[in-house]
């Protein structure tokens, strides 16, 4: 019971006690029956039903004038007035119907209700049916539904499949004996899950029919194997040390394929080395109900403090001093304007950037663990003298002006420059998560992005570490196999003049993606165009039509995108740059493009159409290869997952299937579409839209991933060598402004769900490549059956791929040179080095906590907060038709005439907020 309920328990109980004014009589009890009981109860007190005088009268004092119980029925009976509970249910007529003062004129003290919007029958002693006594469910008699009771108009509250009362015939019941009370043999009527397992009560006791189609739609399951129960009362039923929900992983009360049993103990192999309940790995959580915030945090986490305006929490922020980690969280409403977590995003930006530089953004959409629209941003900072704990306060100061609570004044020791992993959750137009974990660049990348540091600021930005407060978790072990996964890539390359320095640097980045692809277990293949390769028909002086085909040849991609690098005959037909780490094989002539298929040059169409170049493409090489065929390389493989990447200084100017046009025609500008784009929408619907179910129109009916390496938003880019390049340069390249709409190509990024990063430098391009070389590993890998906490995660296997550098097979190190990694926007794990699997028949299992979904209000906090009949397991105690908020927010009334809902024959009581009949 919360503070306010035991303070109104309390001020009940003694108001009853200082209440002579009427003797109810005792009272009756269950009785032996759960509807009605048997005996006649107490002698109704003398009462007249022709005495004028009935409206001011209230013989027992129920609460109902005596005029009113001679009149009015309930469902074909009436109550009597002699009797203060007429159908003995331990309930006072009046409070049933939602009296909440005393007759005029009368003496009567009587119990208000509490809740007028909810109203029991007063002659029948269980409203709802379900086996218990109406006075039993309100075990304080006060007219509401507190956090320890159940519902008295639902047969199943916590929907669970189970009847609140005693079992009837062929429905199962959870109180037994109809106390109220919950003994330890029983199941909880109040909790849809009574051990914490994961598995409803229903499941686990072979309930298979919902009770209460209207409310539990979506809630119920039903048992899929009704013949084969577990114990609801303890968590592992079997005793092998995994709970019954880990053990069954779908938690639908069958043992499915690759589950455990929960009523064997067969906890062995990988899955006992990390599903038992001693080998979990341990996270902390940080909860705060004011911005609806709970965050599943390592245990190094030692310091958190509260964000705070004036009295009210704001968020979070926090430090590990052990791999020096700082975060800041907050709930806000979102920016004006702003109606998606990237408008969310680029509005905040500036304030970001107002404590140090950002450089290197790199973006990407995505929807949350919840179904909530977020995108992850990560930025590097300047600040190379500023400490880390420093930065993270005047991060809280941009983001949170005028607040209070910052992290301790004992310095981190370490300082920038800063990389800042960040999350963006759009949850509603009236509420915006943000939650920024801070480092310091050389402690996250390069050869430290397998570090802890790494990886904990990781799961603090992928949204795997985010909740709205009050939602619980639960354990889970899966085991499984993990086959190998294909890749083809397909990079998209504007060829353009202004381009030179831009293919180095992606050429520069082609070794390390590569050597991360080749450290997964990923089967990769890279093949290249250009923007012009879907103008006109084939040329053997351009790249139009050319492919330059399939390969697993690190040299011979970067050979595409190296200056000067041709075919040459005195090298035995191979690329003559770069000559290593190996020789890059070409035809020679103009079957794969421009200098005999090595250096894709700069001679290509200004008019650049990458994405027009990437359809004609996908079309021309899908929908590919069978997988028991031989492997073409100009042919996409089915089994393939297909990736587009796109690298490009100007943004798309397709018109049409084979062609493009300067700014895309009429009307257009270097910062304004003309009217001939082609529309966006069309190349959506080809690649697929993420947050669609409609099957996208290539020919593979998949979804393709578009990746864009391209010029920022409001930037310009394509400028003559050795011009500054600004937006009011008159040779930088066609890149709409903000105030004139979105980009084309960054649209169908953003559609596709992928990375969306900058063209400006060769470090903008790195980043972007690792970025897109990471999603690529991550959405490749094992999909969970359940939204992983990161931090939580614990892996083993029956055997690694090299047992001599993996020493760990039975808790596998989270890392991405040899060991495991968690993308948590994708919901997937990757095995990397000497720890991959020793083959595709290899037992994998995992271990982790989930999240369970039990908020439902976006917007999080209740409304009416500050009622004096607000109960946080009550979020909609103030919604409905009959009540609402006051002006202020912080009180719950009744609406005007009752929210007009009375209808004929009934009048609104404003100070009940019910509808009474009019008597005449």
């Amino acid at each position: 019971m919360n503070p306010r309920q035991l303070i109104s328990a309390t001020l009940l109980a003694i108001s009853l006690m200082a209440a002579p004014a009427c003797d109810l009589g005792p009272n009756p009890g269950p009785g032996p029956g759960p509807d009605q009981p048997t005996d006649t109860g107490p002698t109704p007190l003398p009462t007249d039903p022709n005495d004028p005088n009935n409206a001011a009268k209230d013989t027992d004092c129920d609460g109902l004038s005596d005029k009113i119980e001679f009149e009015a029925v309930y469902n074909g009976q009436k109550t009597s007035p002699g009797v203060a509970d007429t159908d003995q249910d331990g309930l006072p007529d009046g409070l049933e119907v939602g009296v909440t003062k005393a007759v005029t004129g009368t003496s009567c003290t009587i119990t208000a209700d509490a809740d007028v919007s909810l109203q029991t029958s007063p002659v029948k002693a269980d409203s709802d049916g379900d086996g218990l006594l109406d006075g039993v469910e309100d075990r304080n008699h006060n007219g509401k539904v507190d956090d320890d009771e159940t519902h008295p108009l639902l047969l199943d509250t916590d929907c669970d499949g189970l009847r609140d009362g005693p079992s009837a015939g062929s429905v199962k019941g959870e109180d037994q004996d109809a106390s109220g009370t919950r003994e330890a043999t029983e199941t909880d009527p109040r909790r849809f899950d009574t051990d914490g397992d994961g598995i409803s009560d229903g499941v686990e006791t072979g309930a298979t029919t919902n009770l209460d189609e209207a409310n539990c739609k979506g809630i119920f399951r039903p048992d899929a194997n009704p013949g084969t129960t577990t114990d609801a009362t303890n968590p592992d039923s079997d005793g092998d040390g995994v709970s019954d929900g880990a053990e069954d992983n779908n938690q639908n009360g069958s043992v499915d394929l690759g589950e455990l049993d929960p009523r064997n103990s067969d906890a062995s192999g990988p899955a006992g080395q990390v599903c038992t309940a001693s080998n979990l790995r341990p996270v902390t959580f940080q909860s705060e109900e004011g911005p609806d915030i709970r965050l599943a945090l390592p245990p190094t986490f030692t310091e958190v403090t509260q964000i705070k305006s004036g009295t009210e929490v704001k968020g979070l922020v926090g430090y590990d001093s052990t791999t020096k980690i700082a975060f800041l969280a907050f709930r806000a409403t979102p920016p004006a304007g702003a109606t998606d977590a990237l408008g969310d995003e680029e509005e905040l930006q500036p304030a970001i950037a107002s404590k140090g530089a950002l450089s290197n953004r790199t973006a990407q959409v995505f929807k949350t663990w919840e179904g909530f629209e977020a995108v992850q941003a990560f930025y590097d900072q300047a600040g190379t003298t500023t400490d880390l704990k420093r930065r993270t306060d005047q991060l809280v100061d941009a983001l949170v002006p005028g607040s209070t609570g910052r992290l301790s004044s004992a310095a981190a020791g370490v300082t920038g420059n800063f990389r800042l992993q960040s999350l963006f959750v759009h949850r509603s137009n009236q509420s915006l998560v943000v939650l920024i974990a801070v480092a310091p660049i050389a402690a996250v990348t390069g050869s430290n992005r397998s570090t802890p540091a790494a990886f904990s600021a990781q799961d603090l930005s992928d949204g795997s570490a985010l909740a709205q407060f009050g939602e619980p978790t639960a354990v889970q072990c899966e085991r499984f196999t993990l086959p190998q996964a294909k890749v083809d890539f397909l990079f998209v390359v504007d060829d353009s003049g202004s381009m030179k320095t831009s293919q180095l640097s992606l050429a520069a980045t082609a070794q390390s993606a590569a050597n991360a692809l080749n450290a997964s277990s990923l089967d990769w293949r890279m093949a290249m165009v250009t923007s012009a390769y879907h103008l006109g028909t084939s040329s053997t002086s351009n790249n139009v039509t050319k492919l330059r085909r399939f390969t697993r040849n690190v040299s011979k991609v970067k050979s595409w995108l190296t200056e000067s690098s041709t075919c040459s005959a005195t090298t035995g037909g191979t690329c003559s740059l770069p000559a290593a780490p190996e020789s890059a094989p070409c035809p020679g002539g103009s079957t794969e493009g421009v200098n005999g298929g090595c250096w894709v040059g700069l001679g290509g169409n200004g008019s650049e159409g990458v994405l027009g170049a990437a359809r004609k493409a996908i079309d021309d090489m899908t929908p590919g290869t069978e997988p028991t065929a031989a492997e073409s390389t100009t042919l996409a493989r089915k089994d393939a997952t297909l990736v587009v990447v796109l690298l490009g200084d100007a943004d798309d100017q397709t018109t049409g299937y084979t062609t493009s046009s300067e700014n895309c025609g009429t009307g257009g500008s270097k910062d304004k579409a003309g009217s001939q784009c082609l529309n966006v929408s069309t190349f959506v619907e080809f690649f697929g839209n993420r947050s669609e179910v409609l099957v996208p129109t290539n020919k593979t009916g998949k979804q393709i991933t578009v990746h864009g390496i391209v010029c920022p938003s409001g930037k310009a880019c394509g400028c003559s060598e050795g011009v500054t390049c600004t937006t009011t340069e008159a040779s930088r390249e066609f890149n709409p402004l903000p105030a004139n709409g979105p980009q084309r190509h960054a649209s169908v990024v953003n559609a596709t769900g992928g990375v969306l990063g900058s063209i400006l430098d060769t470090a903008s391009i790195g980043a972007s490549m690792d970025a897109i070389i990471a999603d690529a590993i991550g959405n490749a890998g094992y999909k969970t059956l359940k939204p992983p906490i990161g931090a939580s995660i614990k892996v083993a296997m029956e055997n690694v791929r090299d047992p001599a550098v993996c020493t760990a097979s039975g808790n596998i190190p989270r890392s991405t040179v040899n060991g495991f990694d968690f993308d948590g926007s994708a919901r997937t794990l990757s095995f990397f080095g000497a720890c991959r699997p020793a083959s595709d028949a290899t037992q994998v299992a995992v271990s982790y906590q989930y999240w369970v979904d039990d908020v439902k209000d976006p917007n999080g906090g209740i409304a009416c907060e500050d009622d004096p009949n607000y109960t946080p397991t009550e979020p909609d105690h103030c919604t409905g038709p009959l009540l609402g908020c006051n002006e202020t927010g912080n009180q719950c009334v009744c609406k005007p005439n009752c929210g007009d809902t009375c209808g004929t024959g009934a009048r609104c009581d404003m100070t009940s907020c019910s509808c009474k009949p009019i008597l005449n």
